[in-house]
């Protein structure tokens, strides 16, 4: 092979000045002469350091010149250098450096060539490097899953394969092999010069099952399914829930109670399927709850033959009790009565009947007193990205919605707060999707509570239209009223049936009630809280008892106050008030409890007088071997009070009495 040469020519006529060619580092240098191996550059200069008179004759120049070469830049044998002199009197003298390696580029730079000089540069053609391009993935030859087929492209063929795999001879480009997905490998590959190139590529993950994740959101419009995985570099993903019908999105709604295989495809003919449930959306536990400070007392049903079935005060109605002697009670009430009973339940079909011995029942209708369960709400957010797969909302101001049609129903402001429903584990919508809320945080830089979801969402912070269907309570509070004048002389009972598909129904039995227009040797208790306990008491609620009686003793409640001196004793001050210490006649168990728990209400009046608890209960029984109890209670009258400065009615508001100084806990008296 021809490597690369130049050629000088020196004019021996030439002015004094470039008579001598030397190689030299001088400053005032003519042109220079440079070659190229590998990375290194070496520079030659042809200069003029030497005068000789013109009309001497000493030798050819390129003789000299070569000399020069030769011992200041050819030491290492990479150059030949032939020296040739002119005929005598010619006027010329050659020197012809050739490059001793291939890739060798001479070339000259000059401002001005110097008369009597002449180059000539041959420079070998360029041998073109090997240079990787583009790599691109395909489907593999086989086992998809597990392979992927990559495909290299370069810039001129590469004779040899070297790596990952080894192809020796090569004769395609691009060239291409089948190697195992997820892996990052060094492609090596060589050309017919011996030049060689590589690049390190990162090939597609795997397409496994188990990397994905399957978030099943329920709502009333149906659940809301999202597929997340946390390995899927490389791949183009596709999903489906009857691998027939493909989409690019991860999110599936409006999906019905069921099982469902979900089916993902990727771009390399791999196709993987994982199963998922999703269950009945709203109340996921069962709940009742009937208080003990309902007029009637009530017992659940249940089947006492099974294992894990117990007799208890809960489910026992006085008739079932296991003691001795077994006595029934039979509530008792008059014509006028009107009987209230609260409860709560998250059940579907709630029922109350009337069941009386040899007669139909009749059917009480049932008031629901609150609207917990289902609350609709929709209103605008700020919607901006957490990173990692986290999208965050967070709320200043704006329109609330109609949860239906999505038309403007008003305003609101929570400058950072977040809506009643902001509770993690409670659904939000946002379009059609449904998400969980999976924790709260509080952002600094928005200076605003945040609810956190998994979305992967990456543009800028925007506003968008959030909704919930969400429970204020587990449950709604449920009324119903027994009038009495109905039932005249009758006796009867109350059933209470909750019943749901997805629960176990729950059957609840009152006691006997007996009705009359008038019963002797009774007492009537009627009670109610001001504030709401185990009852919801704001609904209005109140409560009502007709107890036997055995008699009612006058007891004294006082307070006095002396200045004794040695010869006299003066009475400062003293408070009477009117106590009365009621007995009742026996009663069962669970009565007996519920005439205590009456009694102990912030607002009691028996036979019309008001009156509130004075200490505490007083009880005998069990009687011998019986299920009854005797009560006493002492009960202290509202609203009189005897003062020996005066007798003052209270009416439960402070006012202003002679002698007396009103604090912020009720009056104290001055002298």
């Amino acid at each position: 092979m021809a490597y690369s040469k130049i050629s000088i020519k020196f004019a021996l006529n030439m002015p004094a000045q470039y008579t001598y060619l030397n190689i030299g580092e001088h400053t005032r240098d003519k042109f220079f002469v440079e070659s190229f191996r590998s990375a290194r550059r070496t520079s030659y200069e042809v200069s003029t350091p030497t005068l000789l008179s013109p009309d001497i004759y000493t030798g050819y120049i390129s003789t000299y010149y070569k000399q020069s070469f030769d011992l200041d830049h050819n030491i290492w044998n990479e150059y030949t250098v032939v020296d040739i002199p002119g005929e005598p009197n010619s006027g010329f003298g050659e020197v012809v450096i050739t490059a001793n390696y291939p890739g060798a580029v001479f070339y000259v730079i000059l401002n001005e060539v110097p008369d009597g000089i002449f180059i000539n540069v041959v420079n070998e053609p360029a041998i073109p490097e090997i240079k990787i391009g583009n790599v691109t993935f395909l489907q593999a030859s086989s086992n998809q899953c597990q392979n992927v087929k990559v495909s290299v492209d370069t810039s001129i063929l590469a004779t040899k394969v070297l790596s990952p795999i080894v192809i020796n001879p090569n004769s395609a480009n691009p060239f291409s092999f089948d190697n195992l997905r997820g892996q990052t490998v060094t492609v090596l590959v060589e050309d017919s010069n011996g030049k060689q190139d590589s690049k390190t590529v990162t090939l597609p993950s795997l397409l496994n099952a188990g990397n994905f994740q399957i978030d099943v959101n329920n709502s009333p419009n149906g659940a809301t399914v999202i597929v997340s995985n946390v390995n899927s570099a490389g791949l183009a993903l596709e999903y489906s829930l009857d691998n027939l019908t493909w989409q690019s999105s991860n999110i599936f709604s409006g999906l019905i109670t069921g099982d469902y295989m979900l089916y993902v495809r990727d771009q390399f003919g791999c196709t993987v399927n994982k199963a998922f449930f999703v269950d009945e959306f709203g109340i996921q536990s069962p709940y009742f709850y009937i208080s003990k400070s309902n007029s009637i007392r009530y017992a659940k049903r249940v089947n006492w033959e099974l294992p894990g079935n117990y007799k208890n005060d809960e489910n026992t109605l006085s008739c079932e009790v296991d003691v001795d002697q077994v006595y029934q009670e039979v509530q008792q009430f008059q014509s006028t009565d009107i009987i209230n009973t609260q409860f709560k339940s998250n059940f579907k079909s709630i029922t109350a009947t009337i069941v009386r011995e040899n007669l139909p029942e009749v059917s009480i209708p049932i008031e629901k007193k609150s609207n917990n369960i289902g609350i609709k709400d929709k209103r605008d957010s700020r919607k901006y990205s957490l990173e990692n797969g986290k999208t965050g909302l967070y709320f200043l101001s704006g329109n609330t919605y109609d949860f239906e049609s999505n038309a403007i129903s008003g305003t609101y402001t929570l400058n950072g707060l977040l809506p009643e429903w902001a509770v993690a584990g409670n659904y939000i919508i946002i379009g059609t999707a449904w998400f969980i809320i999976e924790e709260i945080i509080f952002d600094d830089l928005k200076n605003a509570d945040v609810i956190v979801y998994s979305e992967n969402f990456s543009g800028p912070e925007t506003n968008v239209i959030v909704g919930s269907i969400y429970n204020r309570f587990n449950y709604e509070v449920y009324e119903y009223k027994v009038s009495m004048n109905s039932y005249t002389d009758q006796k009867f009972q109350v059933r209470l049936v909750n019943a749901d598909p997805n629960f176990s129904t729950i059957t609840y039995l009152s006691e006997e009630i007996w009705c009359k227009e008038k019963h002797d040797d009774l007492i009537e208790i009627r009670y109610r809280n001001t504030t709401n306990t185990d009852v919801f008491y704001s609904t209005g609620i109140e409560y009502l008892l007709r107890i036997p009686l055995t008699n009612i003793k006058g007891k004294v409640d006082e307070e006095s106050e002396l200045h004794k001196t040695d010869t006299d004793a003066r009475l400062l001050n003293a408070d009477l008030y009117e106590v009365d210490e009621f007995v009742f006649e026996p009663v069962t168990k669970e009565i007996w409890r519920k005439i205590m728990i009456a009694l102990s209400h912030e607002k009691v009046w028996l036979n019309g007088v008001e009156y509130v608890k004075n200490g505490a209960f007083s009880t005998e029984g069990p009687l011998e071997k019986s299920n009854l109890y005797v009560l006493t209670a002492n009960m202290i009258k509202t609203g009189n009070v005897y003062n020996s400065q005066g007798n003052v009615e209270f009416g439960g508001e402070d006012i202003e009495i002679p002698g007396l100084i009103s604090t912020e806990t009720g009056f104290v008296s001055y002298i």
